[in-house]
């Protein structure tokens, strides 16, 4: 038994800058250190025979080793991890926790993650939070989704624990008005969570009143938020820090992470975790960076868009750590674009930009009409909230963009809101507006919703930003 006083909080160990050695290692040592884990992690994955027969076209020492390795995609996992089948699985199910994801847009999918891969977890998210300036002495709200086999609030539970905060473990099933008495009570300065959850649970703090509570800083992850929703935030409620401490999928493992110098968008890849892949899908090819000089600032401002000379492509990761069930060349299904420029931050570890997940575009007519479009269109609209879906309708034979976004305005102004949204959504889109103007396809359909309006999934709180009813 240890005795009284020896733990130590994982800040106390920090020797150095950042949060670990990794964050400063030279690009020659990375790229072999890399190269030397992608391949340990091959020859561990042949152990497999769905993988020996898959993996022939693995390349050691090549520029792209993974090239000409089929990637792995969502409908895959469901059929190859239990409850289905059991090709994934290096031995049994013993010592292991169970997590299901997907369940909103379709059959969900297991993931199997052994104790030790979710002790494993601990670094990448500390060492996220500690560059987006988590330290011991603030007060977090953990508002991430917990129950119904959800994995993220049960490793961010124990990573604020190690790392000596006051931990809130409210989860996403917390109504704001308990939130509220114990933020005032105990002096939370911090909130940890799932996008909407985490903003929904302000506004609804904010009615009741903010007298006496200060939130300085507000962690989010599940989802993106765009610089609109940002602005909202620091201007209702005073929030000087808003960032993403972590980027990954429970199919894969964490990806990336911010740092304070970070624009929306913008993430250090955790190289020493995850090989990524940016892909070009119709050619095969690897996307190049963008070269010196365009910088790491969103262009749009909307933390969607990228420099013109940057290449954009699909998003493939391949996780070290996931030992249990090897994942190689998963398809995350967001887009991406690396960047070549360091950070100011100083970290080595490389950048790359997050463009908005692979499906959320809709095809509307011939013009494809993308979610962070419309997004931005309505944070240009006054009176409106940041949450917004977007569904294609197919009405007596012609498509139709059907837009919903929340407001606090009376009954009385909705009409005027929505006709206003709607015009900025065509503004910029002379494809839709001369297919409309045709009768190709029916005009843009906005409906202003109360706050709340817009339903959020039972499980997660998430918010379906983009539903496309003919799939």
């Amino acid at each position: 038994m240890p005795r009284a006083g020896a733990w130590k909080p994982l800040l106390a160990r920090i020797r150095g800058p950042y949060y670990d050695p990794w964050e400063s290692v030279s690009e020659p040592e990375r790229r072999r250190a890399i190269a030397a884990r992608l391949d340990e992690y091959v020859r561990h994955a042949r152990t497999l025979t769905f993988y020996r027969k898959r993996l022939a076209g693995y390349k050691k020492g090549a520029e792209h080793p993974l090239e000409r390795v089929p990637p792995l995609g969502s409908s895959d996992l469901r059929k190859l991890l239990p409850p289905k089948s059991r090709r994934l699985l290096v031995s049994g199910e013993r010592g292991c926790s169970v997590f299901q994801s997907g369940g909103t847009t379709g059959e969900p999918k297991s993931a199997l993650f052994s104790h030790e891969e979710l002790e494993a977890l601990a670094l990448p998210n500390a060492r996220g939070f500690y560059a987006c300036g988590l330290r011991s002495g603030d007060r977090v709200a953990n508002l991430f989704a917990v129950g119904g086999l959800y994995m993220t609030f049960l490793h961010i539970h124990r990573m604020l624990q190690e790392f000596g905060c006051v931990n809130f473990p409210f989860s996403n099933h917390t109504p704001p008005d308990f939130v509220r008495g114990a933020a005032k009570a105990f002096r939370i300065n911090c909130i940890a969570g799932i996008a909407s959850v985490a903003v929904d649970c302000l506004r609804g703090m904010a009615k009741l009143g903010l007298e006496g509570i200060r939130i300085d800083k507000l962690y989010y992850g599940g989802e993106h938020l765009y610089d609109s929703e940002k602005e909202e935030l620091k201007r209702k409620f005073d929030i000087r820090t808003i960032l993403a401490p972590g980027y990954g999928t429970v199919d894969t493992w964490y990806i990336g992470y911010q740092c304070m110098k970070c624009p929306t968008g913008v993430f250090h890849a955790h190289d020493d975790q995850t090989y990524m892949e940016i892909v070009d899908e119709g050619s095969g090819r690897h996307c190049a960076a963008a070269p010196y000089g365009s910088g790491i600032t969103s262009p749009s401002g909307d933390g969607a868009s990228q420099s013109a000379a940057a290449e954009a492509g699909m998003l493939y990761a391949t996780p070290f750590p996931r030992r249990l069930t090897p994942v190689v060349r998963c398809r995350v299904g967001d887009r991406a674009s690396w960047l070549r420029e360091p950070c100011p931050c100083g970290r080595a570890t490389p950048l790359f930009r997050l463009l908005g997940r692979g499906d959320d575009v809709l095809r509307i007519g011939y013009d494809s009409i993308d979610y962070a479009h419309v997004q931005k269109a309505a944070g240009g609209v006054k009176g409106l909230l940041s949450a917004v879906q977007m569904e294609k309708r197919r009405v007596a034979g012609k498509d139709q963009l059907v837009v919903r976004a929340e407001s606090e305005a009376p009954p009385s102004r909705r009409k005027a809101l929505a006709k206003t949204l709607a015009e900025r959504i065509v503004r910029d889109r002379p494809t839709l507006r001369r297919l409309a103007a045709e009768g190709s396809v029916w005009p843009v359909r906005v409906e202003i919703l109360p706050q709340g309006g817009i339903p959020r999934s039972a499980r997660t709180g998430k918010l379906a930003r983009v539903i496309d009813a003919l799939r």
